[in-house]
C-alpha cells in the first residue's frame, strides 16, 4: 500500500512538472490574478499531449495495480499513508475538484465544414483534452481511436456518420477545441494542476521534517529515514525523490485565474 503511494505521487509530481513549467509556460499578470500563456505552439501541442497521458491508466505491467492517475490520488486522499492533522486535506479538495470539472458535461456549437453542418456536442471536458491530445500526437491514420470517440459523441448529438466521415470530421474537432476552446481553459486547467503540485507537498511535509536529519554518511550532509514498509528498490527510489521534492519546494508559486478564463463555455 505505501509503496503504491510513493510510486503513484512521484510519478505524478513528475508528469505536473513536466506539463506545467517555465520552459513552456509564462505566467502573466491580469488585473490582481494570473493567467497561462504557452510559450509557442509546439509547447501547447506538447501540453495536451501529457495531458492525455496524464487523464489515462497507468501500464498494466507497471510496478502498481493499473489506475488512472487522478483514480489514483483519490485514493491516497481516501487512505493517506503520511497524514498529519488532516495534512492530505489541501491535497483531497483539489483532485475533488479537478475530477468534477473534467467530468462536467458541455453542449458546444461547432460548425463542420467537412459536411457543412452546424452541430451541438455533448461531451466532457476530459472527453475534449483526451481527444485533442490524441489528435496532437498520432497522424490522422493512426487515431482510428479518437474519430470512433468523436462518431459516438456526434450520434449522442443527434448525429449519425459513418468512421470515414468521422475521419473527416477530425481536423473540423481539432480546429474548434484545440485551437480554440482548449487554449481558454488552459490557464483553469494550469491553476487544477499546480495546485496538486502543491497539495502533494502540504501532504508530504510533515513526512519530511520527520524523516529528514543530518549524517556525516551523505556527501550531501543529510539522509531520510525510509519507512521500513518500504521494500523495494524502486519505492524507495520514489521516496527519497519525493522528499526532496518537498526540501526544494514548489517552485511555480501559486496562482488563481479569473472568473473570465473558467466560466465563457
Amino acid at each position: 500500500m505505501i509503496e503504491t503511494e510513493v510510486i503513484l505521487l512521484k510519478a505524478v509530481y513528475d508528469h505536473i512538472g513536466e506539463m506545467v513549467n517555465f520552459s513552456t509556460v509564462e505566467i502573466q499578470t491580469w488585473e490582481d490574478d494570473k493567467i497561462v500563456v504557452f510559450k509557442d505552439a509546439n509547447a501547447e501541442k506538447l501540453f495536451y499531449i501529457l495531458l492525455s497521458d496524464f487523464l489515462s491508466k497507468t501500464d498494466s505491467n507497471g510496478p502498481i495495480p493499473q489506475v488512472s492517475f487522478l483514480q489514483g490520488l483519490s485514493n491516497i486522499c481516501e487512505n493517506p499513508q503520511f497524514s498529519s492533522v488532516g495534512s492530505e486535506q489541501e491535497l483531497k479538495r483539489t483532485v475533488e475538484d479537478f475530477r468534477a470539472w473534467l467530468n462536467t458535461q458541455k453542449e458546444i456549437d461547432i460548425w463542420m465544414s467537412s459536411i457543412s453542418s452546424r452541430l451541438t456536442l455533448k461531451f466532457s471536458w476530459a472527453d475534449a483534452a483526451r481527444m485533442s491530445g490524441d489528435v496532437s500526437k498520432h497522424n490522422y491514420l493512426r487515431a482510428i481511436g479518437v474519430a470512433k470517440r468523436l462518431q459516438s459523441i456526434l450520434a449522442d448529438s443527434g448525429k449519425s456518420v459513418s468512421l470515414d466521415d468521422a475521419l473527416l470530421l477530425l481536423p473540423d474537432f481539432y480546429e474548434r477545441f484545440h485551437g480554440d476552446i482548449l487554449i481558454y481553459l488552459s490557464s483553469h486547467i494550469c491553476e487544477f494542476l499546480n495546485n496538486i503540485r502543491w497539495g502533494i507537498y502540504t501532504y508530504l511535509l510533515p513526512e519530511y521534517v520527520s524523516s529528514c536529519h543530518r549524517t556525516d554518511e551523505n556527501p550531501a550532509g543529510y539522509s531520510f529515514r525510509v519507512p521500513p514498509e518500504i521494500h523495494s528498490s524502486y519505492a524507495c527510489g520514489c521516496y527519497w525523490d519525493l522528499m526532496n521534492y518537498v526540501r526544494s519546494k514548489p517552485y511555480m508559486e501559486r496562482f488563481t485565474v479569473p472568473h473570465a478564463f473558467k466560466t465563457h463555455y
